[in-house]
């Protein structure tokens, strides 16, 4: 069965729906330039091949961009198959998300409630991820081992689902932390993300098909009739309905089926941890004495759980569950809520643990330890215990017992705090009062809240453990108002919740004589915006901001805020009237109905100091009955170039918001109109066909614009442009002058044509309409994007970029060629080695570019004296037949050879 999740992806996960953008084409994994070197490489390079990761471009994975809530219950989702969906309309998806489904799946599953409105779309705080992950797989043990996280500092005071969550991955080695932090408020990365999938699976397919694995974890799909296997975590997706173990042994099994009919494990084997996990149906398991369990966990989901059998622990991390328990056990730990669990007659349980909350624990067997740490738990029955110990004041115990040990520690009565702080605080200056603790030794390492008031106003809050925290010294500004209280109280207020949800409170309070500032600015200012309730549609907004200070003269900035954008700016100086603001709105269909105005006033103290109040207000906006072509758009489509002698063509697309509305369109070529049409949305396609009149100095781009029109019902005139720009090829140089392709070709020669000056080369040349009509004509070909001709006739080298039948003319170079004795090699060649300089003593010729393998021919200077460039020339004829057979050049001709023409060029000699 042995299959990556590559299989997985191309049964049920779209994978570049959710964490990549599909891109044009394939790149190689090596194309990233963002994962070299990365931390996960190989990770993400198993990721990307499976199909999980999708480069966000052609050279970037963006390894290190987090991923949203709804990515990653998508994900999970598909991974456990989940095809139900529950109930999201208390989540507030917009109308249209991608996710809407994946979210119902989430819910559905019992991977998220309500309490993640508002943030599908936001980056995954790392905290969140590790929740996730665990529900998913049901990770969470009943008592966690929550010390493995005093390895991080940052999460010393870590509490709840998300401190449990958290140690459940640490404690399997799917977490490891980051630079010795395990930073769950930071957003989980595209990396660590996978990281954490492929550390619990990386094997996906049918159990009809499974064999067993020796890779990390396996998922399987459908019914399992599994037999004579040896595996190590399984996970049985939401698709599977039937398990029938015979002859298994597995470190962990998790059962998350949809709706589960029927569990049956046979034969000789052992499952270190088997998790009860389905959604829906009961379960009645009877092993035979020849199949052990390690642990048996009843995890989320409904349904009844009956068992008989040889397990060392029972764990119930569910809520709602109804449990039997028919033999004996070494502990029962439940961790879950409003449980119903009974253990029969006969059987005899070591210690059991209550921590969960509204649990019925009927005990008819025996039991050595019972300790009820949750509140509200109901334990009856007709055995005994032993001896319970109780953490918390309310539960009803009416089971027989031999000893009660009562909770007497349940608050912070012997915890004594005393206050010390400043007799005198100056202005602006931070409050650093100390609050010290005595404590009982029963009292350390309860989590307590400390607050820190200020007359009465609370200032500071912080997380402490008694025991670890001695002291804790407040940091902290007085709020400087006007009726400021400046023979002040500073108070330290610490909070003890314990097992139960009583709050005990601990406090001191000293004395401190504050000062205050002589510029009090917007300090305790409140503002108020007035507005209509209702504005009718397209009547312009009239609004007012008082601001209500004692404070007179000030000049602040006030800034008007539309719907959180800045629309307007001005200085108002207190007490000197209310400021005013008009606006008008962009009326358009399906606009908001209603509209809040905000009025952000801002002031710098003479002190120095940076204040800030606001105020706001909303109202409702009528709309327009008729908003035509509002917001509406417009994109040209067309042939661009467009050849020579063919029909324009070009199409409008639309983009509007009402149909069925009756509009004029007008068609313009260079500003020209040239067509008019009636266009009705929803119905017409705006199209225009025009031709245009060739000359050979005719522009070669055009500006094609649609104007659409429209009047309101109540007459308000609208109007909208699409335009684009179109590159129009011309007819060549041939076409205009009546040359024919033939008399082109015998136009061109290649003998010298000249009389042996400089001065006729100078004036004697092919016009530049022939020479890249030619090269075009012949059909050359080069392997960078530029050809070199060397034309004998007019002793020239004449450079041109571009490509075969498209190249285009850039340089024209003067060139001595070789004598009728030594003549210049003709035919077609390619650059092939470049040097400085070929050294004659004296003097040289440089630099060179060889055109014929290694032989001599060469593009080169003129020759002179040394040193180089000194423009003391040897011989310095060029213009007519003069060399050896190279091509001499002027030394700005061929340095810009030297430095631009690359080896493998193509040279024609003709």
């Amino acid at each position: 069965m042995k299959q990556p999740i590559r299989k997985l992806l191309s049964l049920v996960l779209a994978a570049s729906l959710v964490l990549g953008m599909a891109t044009t084409a394939q790149a190689a994994f090596t194309d990233f330039t963002d994962v070299k070197g990365h931390w996960a490489v190989a990770t993400l390079q198993q990721a990307y091949d499976d199909g999980i990761l999708q480069g966000n471009s052609q050279t970037t994975m963006a390894p290190n961009s987090s991923l949203t809530t709804a990515q990653a219950v998508t994900i999970l989702c598909r991974v456990l198959h989940v095809t139900g969906q529950g109930d999201v309309s208390g989540f507030d998806i917009p109308e249209g998300a991608w996710y809407t489904q994946d979210i119902a799946k989430g819910v559905y599953a019992g991977l998220l409630d309500e309490s993640a409105a508002g943030t599908l779309d936001q980056p995954i705080p790392r905290g969140e991820a590790f929740l996730l992950f665990a529900k998913a797989f049901q990770l969470m043990a009943a008592q966690p081992d929550l010390s493995v996280l005093d390895q991080f500092p940052d999460v010393g005071y870590l509490t709840g689902d998300v401190a449990e969550a958290a140690a459940a991955l640490v404690s399997a080695g799917l977490v490891n932390g980051s630079e010795g932090q395990l930073q769950v408020d930071r957003p989980l990365t595209r990396a660590e993300f996978v990281t954490i999938l492929y550390r619990l699976v990386d094997q996906y397919g049918s159990a009809a098909g499974f064999t067993g694995h020796d890779g990390v974890g396996a998922v399987l799909s459908g019914d399992a009739d599994l037999t004579g296997l040896t595996a190590g975590d399984l996970w049985l997706d939401q698709s599977v309905s039937q398990i029938h173990f015979t002859d298994v042994t597995a470190d962990t099994v998790t059962v998350r089926s949809d709706a589960l009919s029927d569990l049956t494990l046979a034969g000789t084997g052992h499952i270190g941890r088997l998790v009860l996990a389905p959604r829906s149906g009961d379960v009645t398991l009877e092993l035979p004495e020849t199949y052990t369990l390690g642990t048996l966990v009843v995890g989320d989901g409904t349904g009844a759980v009956d068992f008989t059998g040889t397990a060392g622990a029972l764990e119930v991390t569910g809520s709602g569950r109804t449990i039997a328990v028919n033999s004996s056990l070494d502990t029962l730990v439940v961790s879950g809520e409003d449980n119903q669990i009974t253990v029969a007659r006969g059987c005899e349980i070591g210690q059991i643990t209550v921590v969960g909350t509204g649990n019925t624990l009927r005990i008819n067997g025996q039991a050595d330890a019972l300790l009820l740490a949750g509140r509200d738990n109901v334990v009856s029955g007709s055995g005994r215990v032993t001896e319970v110990t109780l953490e918390t004041r309310y539960y009803t115990l009416t089971v027989p017992k031999n000893r009660l040990i009562r909770w007497e520690n349940y608050d912070i009565s012997q915890v004594r705090v005393t206050v010390e702080a400043p007799e005198h605080l100056d202005a602006g200056e931070t409050l650093a009062a100390t609050a010290r603790f005595a404590i009982a030794p029963e009292d350390e390492g309860k989590l307590c809240t400390g607050t820190w008031y200020l007359n009465g106003e609370a200032m500071e809050e912080t997380t402490l453990r008694l025991g670890q925290d001695g002291e804790t010294v407040s940091a902290f500004l007085p709020n400087y108002t006007h009726d400021l209280d400046l023979d002040a109280t500073v108070e330290f207020v610490l909070t003890y919740v314990n097992h139960d949800g009583d709050a005990f409170t601990k406090k001191d309070a000293a004395p401190i004589q504050l000062e205050t500032f002589e510029d009090l600015g917007l300090a305790d200012a409140e503002i108020t915006v007035n507005l209509p309730d209702t504005l009718p549609a397209g009547e312009a907004l009239q609004a007012t901001a008082t601001v209500d200070t004692p404070e007179q003269g000030q000049v602040c900035t006030g800034t008007w805020f539309v719907d959180g954008k800045e629309v307007a700016s001005a200085p108002l100086t207190l007490s000197e009237g209310p400021a005013t603001f008009t606006y008008r709105y962009d009326y358009y269909y399906g606009m908001p109905e209603s509209s809040t105005i905000t009025y952000r006033l801002t002031y710098t103290t003479q002190d120095g100091r940076e204040q800030a109040v606001s105020g706001e207000n909303t109202l409702t906006l009528e709309n327009f009955p008729d908003n035509g072509i509002a917001h509406a758009s417009i994109a040209l489509r067309a042939t661009s170039p467009l050849p020579a002698g063919q029909a324009l063509t070009v199409t409008a697309d639309l983009n509007y918001l009402e149909p069925g509305k009756l509009c004029t369109g007008s068609w313009y070529v260079d500003g020209k109109l040239v067509d008019t049409q009636e266009i009705l949305l929803g119905t017409d396609v705006p199209k225009m066909t025009h031709t245009y009149t060739y000359t050979e100095d005719m522009a070669l781009s055009s500006k094609i614009q649609f104007v659409l029109t429209y009047t309101t019902e109540d007459g308000r005139n609208q109007r909208i442009t699409g335009e684009k720009t179109i590159a129009l090829e011309n007819y060549d140089y041939l076409y205009y002058h009546g040359i024919t392709e033939e008399e082109l070709l015998s136009m061109v020669t290649s003998q010298y044509a000249g009389n042996y000056t400089l001065a006729w080369a100078q004036s004697h040349d092919y016009e530049p309409e022939i020479k890249t009509a030619w090269v075009n004509l012949k059909g050359y070909q080069s392997a960078s994007k530029y050809l070199v001709w060397v034309n004998l006739t007019y002793q020239r080298v004449n450079i041109f970029e571009g490509s075969q039948g498209n190249w285009k003319l850039i340089r024209t170079c003067l060139c001595g060629s070789g004598t009728n004795a030594t003549p210049t090699i003709r035919g077609v060649f390619t650059t092939s080695y470049k040097q400085t300089a070929w050294d004659y003593g004296s003097y040289y010729c440089g630099p060179i570019v060889r055109f014929y393998g290694t032989s001599g021919y060469a593009f080169h200077s003129r020759l002179q004296y040394w040193p180089m460039n000194s423009d003391r020339y040897y011989d310095a004829r060029i213009g007519f037949p003069i060399s050896h057979g190279c091509l001499r050049m002027y030394n700005d001709d061929i340095w810009w050879m030297y430095n631009n023409i690359p080896n493998g060029t193509t040279v024609v000699v003709h």
